[in-house]
């Protein structure tokens, strides 16, 4: 299970990526809400954050495991 958290980072990455990307074309609109944009974006930041920390925990746990480090 944990190896399956290290590999699901790319996809947790790749969503906050495009997600960065849609609010940065939102933002660049006349007339949008600002602050609610960078909140938006914060909040993805912070889900993206707590996908390293997991990963951090999964290799964690396969270094405890197996004494090796997990890739």
């Amino acid at each position: 299970m944990a190896e399956s958290v290290i590999v699901y980072d790319d996809v947790v990455a790749s969503c906050f990526d495009y997600i960065k990307k849609l609010l940065i074309e939102r933002f660049s609109q006349l007339g949008t809400d600002g602050e609610q944009t960078i909140n938006l974006l914060m909040i993805a930041k912070y889900f993206e954050r707590i996908g390293d920390h997991a990963v951090n925990i999964a290799k964690w746990v396969i270094f405890s495991i197996t004494g090796r480090k997990g890739e």
